[in-house]
């Protein structure tokens, strides 16, 4: 059954539909983040989705609250560097009364000064929570290290300075140029037919919402670049993380990539947990995670340890690539990775919202239509030789990056991370 509809205006509608459930999910998915702000704006997309709850023409934030929990809905919503999304999940049959509230919601708040000063304090102590959290900082030190000076080089919540400055007028300027018909996606998942979708997104949402089509297109690929970026903080555990330019969002290898990892660092029996936690006691925490966006992608190397195991823990992980790069992989270690992906597409497919989650995000980012069968079967397509082939095109020395986050070291991470 056809899952897809385009309307006039470039909005998608795409629906998955799941009969045996009493859930519906419900997403609205724009195709923007912080690669879409400028240096002036950085953080206006996460203040947007944040402020957006925060009172329309006819509630206030209190009521809004309120008016979903009445229906016994759980609403959220989250930005990222490429796309925000809002979403309820409701028992399906309040699946009407909330998308109609989830729709006044995004057509008609009104941003009232009182209630954007009160969430900009929320948000400087997001931004204040970064601080406290190692992991977190360093994931932002890896993207500033990949992309500095590109547009996903920026952070999703931005600078405090901008955040404390941010108005409604702001506010209402960055909805007005970046959310546009064709960069909108209506994502819903569960006990709901593909015909009421329909009805309900013209019944409150497709009139409200005009033709205006971006005028901004897809980011170009980021320069190869090799860097190290780090911050001295006297956290008990220091973190390290280690980054290959690769292959984006949507690019045929993604699943040879997605393979790759999950030998390499994405299981308990991978190769980097078993050597450098299992064997050699230097870690708590050790994984590997592609971060993959529209043209540009990452395959990066994560690892939490105390800072007097720097240099050991650097010289083992690179030493796992060195085996990996002479040595191959086994047929056995493939078949278990393909096996561990299949089975969490598999999985994924028992949790209505990571399917509204998948098909709305597959959706906006691409225009593809998620579909788990051509998902099995590309998995299965691996084969031993494209894992390696692509290992060593992947683990090169140029455009290696690293940040580190922690205390003071002695690590020259620029000599021991030459390939």
């Amino acid at each position: 059954m056809e899952k897809l509809v385009r309307y006039d205006n470039g909005l998608k509608l795409i629906v998955e539909n799941i009969p045996s459930l009493r859930s519906v999910v419900i997403g609205f998915w724009v195709a923007t983040g912080s690669s879409a702000e400028t240096e002036i704006n950085n953080g206006i997309s996460h203040f947007t989705e944040h402020v957006m709850f925060k009172g329309t023409d006819k509630m206030n934030a209190f009521e809004i609250a309120g008016s979903f929990e009445r229906l016994g809905a759980n609403i959220n919503a989250f930005t990222s560097k490429e796309c925000t999304c809002y979403f309820v999940k409701s028992i399906d049959e309040n699946s009407e009364k909330c998308f109609s509230l989830l729709s006044d919601i995004f057509f008609d708040s009104t941003f009232p000064a009182d209630e954007l000063d009160k969430e900009r304090k929320v948000i400087l102590e997001e931004i204040n929570m970064v601080e406290d959290s190692p992991e977190d900082i360093c994931y932002d030190l890896l993207a500033k290290a990949r992309y500095e000076g590109h547009p996903l080089g920026k952070t999703i919540l931005g600078p405090s300075d901008n955040v404390k400055r941010f108005s409604g007028d702001d506010v209402k300027k960055y909805i007005s140029e970046t959310y546009a018909a064709d960069k909108i996606v209506v994502s819903v998942a569960g006990n709901i037919t593909r015909e009421k979708a329909d009805e309900l997104i013209k019944k409150y949402f497709i009139g409200r919402l005009g033709n205006k089509k971006s005028g901004k297109g897809e980011l170009l690929a980021a320069p190869i670049a090799k860097r190290h970026v780090e911050r001295i903080k006297d956290f008990e555990q220091s973190n390290i993380a280690v980054s290959f330019p690769s292959v984006g969002f949507n690019d045929p290898k993604a699943t040879t990539q997605a393979t790759l990892s999950t030998l390499l660092g994405g299981a308990m029996s991978s190769r980097l947990f078993q050597r450098v936690r299992e064997q050699l006691g230097l870690c708590y925490s050790i994984y590997s995670a592609p971060s993959a966006f529209i043209n540009n992608g990452s395959f990066n190397i994560v690892v939490n340890i105390s800072a007097c195991n720097t240099e050991q823990t650097l010289n083992a992980v690179i030493g796992e690539i060195k085996r990996l790069l002479k040595d191959g992989i086994t047929e056995e270690e493939l078949e278990r990775s393909k096996v561990q992906l299949k089975s969490s597409c598999i999985f994924s497919q028992e949790n209505v919202q990571t399917i509204m989650m998948s098909n709305g995000k597959l959706l906006a980012l691409s225009g593809e239509v998620y579909d788990i069968d051509k998902r099995i079967k590309e998995i299965d397509a691996v084969t031993k030789k494209g894992v390696e082939d692509f290992a060593h095109r992947l683990f090169v020395n140029e455009g290696i990056c690293s940040s580190y986050v922690g205390k003071p070291h002695s690590v020259d991470f620029k000599k021991i991370l030459c390939l």
